[in-house]
């Protein structure tokens, strides 16, 4: 899955900057981004999308695979823990790539 990338305009709120970080459900994380722009990242499709993962590695998740133990907002990057211990790392700019809703994957 090709990933895009967005490039900050001089005077403009940095598209790949998140605003705010919440939980949607709970089953999901929530990103506003600076241009208000909002993402939500179910946790299985979070896992999956593990940007340290081989790629084509699309394997069946346990719960404990996709269930988060802790998230944390790092200066660059988003980390996530799962609760069978593997840390994830999703640079922001990898993160708003990710999103997968209408206005950004062209679907209607």
């Amino acid at each position: 899955m090709p990933i895009k990338l967005s490039l900050p305009i001089l005077g403009q709120p940095n598209p790949s900057e998140p605003k705010d970080l919440h939980l949607v459900g709970r089953y999901a994380l929530g990103v506003t981004w600076e241009d208000d722009h909002s993402s939500i990242y179910p946790f299985d499709r979070l896992r999956l999308d593990d940007p340290a993962s081989p790629a084509g590695s699309d394997a069946a998740l346990t719960e404990a695979m996709s269930w988060p133990r802790d998230i944390k907002r790092l200066p660059d990057a988003l980390r996530v823990t799962w609760t069978d211990g593997r840390e994830s790392r999703y640079p922001y700019p990898v993160l708003r790539g990710l999103c997968r809703c209408a206005g950004c994957t062209g679907g209607h």
